[in-house]
């Protein structure tokens, strides 16, 4: 089959990031297209990162013949017309994290995406993370018996010391569909709900600590979004989770989730953001003589690491995008597998609309100070 050609829409993550992982699909797709708010600037771009057709208008990218799939970057607020504009002419789609503004809006992209018969997916990087396959594989398998106790953890530094250049403190703004809950959580809850299944109901404390930012040059910025989330999770299996994410965690210990079973148990620990570069993946079974932890780093096999035909490793283009690419990569091949019916998406709209009402449910039990089951919310 012809190569399936991409636009993409973001000179910022969308180019530092997505446009090397596409390229790793090199056989099945081609990057012909980028696009910012304004011509200067898409021409710019386009120069830059070595793309051939510079747009300055999503509606006119949306409507493009030459274009199959459009990978939307920029805020949540802006980023539901681009998906809606993709969608509606025709275009499969990519979508970031956060997935849309509210569980409505995300319910509207998905009703959307299956009424012109196209295919989505949701750019969590976690999903593709050759760990998380690893581990998925081990539980469906049984390694650790029946899960019993579930956690998981994303703690980072990023607002305790704003470096100058650092591009995100528009995600202090309020109004524009972001938040620690939002952004991190909805990562951590697309992995949870993949390796465990449904969560049934929530109870959860969204905070915002550091009430000001001190922006390089002495400016103070007013903190109008929350940056630590802490809940706890009840799964429809019987299984009990804690999840707890802040982007003002000094010493930035990173990422984790532990798993617990009636025979054994799980640990995928990385710094910073989960990726190939310090991911590690460790398994133990129950030792009911030494009552001692005894868990062992369990090898990736290289089928893991497999993209676009080939083994795909770090590489040089890897330090700008927190060695996100083999993972994004991993998930935009589900993409394009999609697309030529060999298999669905991972996570589809579906599935990003799922994870979308549980941050919603997080956020009704922070207010409510009470739990939140996710079957009321379904009927709300």
């Amino acid at each position: 089959m012809s190569r399936l050609k991409v636009g993409i829409v973001s000179a910022n993550w969308g180019a530092l990031a997505h446009l090397p992982a596409w390229r790793t699909l090199r056989d099945d797709v081609e990057v012909t297209a980028i696009c910012t708010s304004r011509e200067e600037t898409a021409v710019a771009a386009a120069k830059q990162f070595g793309v051939a057709r510079p747009f300055w208008s999503y509606e006119a990218m949306a409507n493009d013949p030459d274009i199959d799939i459009i990978d939307a970057g920029t805020n949540p607020v802006l980023r539901e017309k681009i998906v809606t504009a993709a969608l509606t002419g025709g275009k499969h789609a990519v979508n970031q994290i956060p997935f849309a503004t509210s569980a409505e809006a995300a319910v509207r992209l998905e009703n959307l995406r299956r009424a012109n018969g196209v295919q989505g997916v949701a750019a969590a990087s976690v999903m593709g993370l050759p760990h998380i396959a690893l581990m998925k594989e081990m539980l469906d398998a049984g390694e650790i018996g029946e899960v019993f106790q579930v956690s998981c953890s994303w703690q980072m530094s990023f607002f305790l010391q704003i470096m100058p250049g650092f591009p995100y403190t528009w995600f202090g703004k309020s109004g524009l569909g972001v938040s620690v809950t939002r952004n991190n959580g909805s990562h951590m809850l697309h992995a949870l709900r993949h390796l465990f299944g449904p969560v049934a109901a929530v109870s959860a404390q969204i905070k915002t600590q550091l009430k000001e930012w001190v922006l390089p040059g002495g400016e103070i910025q007013q903190v109008e979004t929350d940056d630590t989330s802490h809940a706890l999770l009840n799964f429809a299996s019987g299984a009990m989770g804690m999840f707890s994410t802040s982007w003002t965690a000094a010493d930035s210990p990173g990422f984790s989730i532990e798993a617990f079973g009636s025979t054994g148990r799980l640990l995928l620990t990385s710094l910073a953001y989960p990726s190939i570069q310090t991911a590690k993946l460790y398994a133990s079974k129950n030792d009911a003589v030494h009552h001692a932890p005894s868990g062992a780093e369990v090898p990736v096999p290289e089928r893991f690491f497999t993209a676009g035909g080939q083994v795909v490793g770090l590489g040089p283009e890897d330090m700008y995008n927190g060695a996100q690419r083999v993972s994004l990569a991993r998930v935009f091949e589900s993409l394009v597998k999609g697309i030529r019916g060999e298999s669905p998406p991972l996570p589809d709209f579906a599935r990003a609309a799922e994870i979308q009402g549980l941050i919603e449910a997080m956020y009704q039990s922070a207010e409510r100070r009470s739990w939140v089951d996710t079957a009321e919310l379904a009927k709300a």
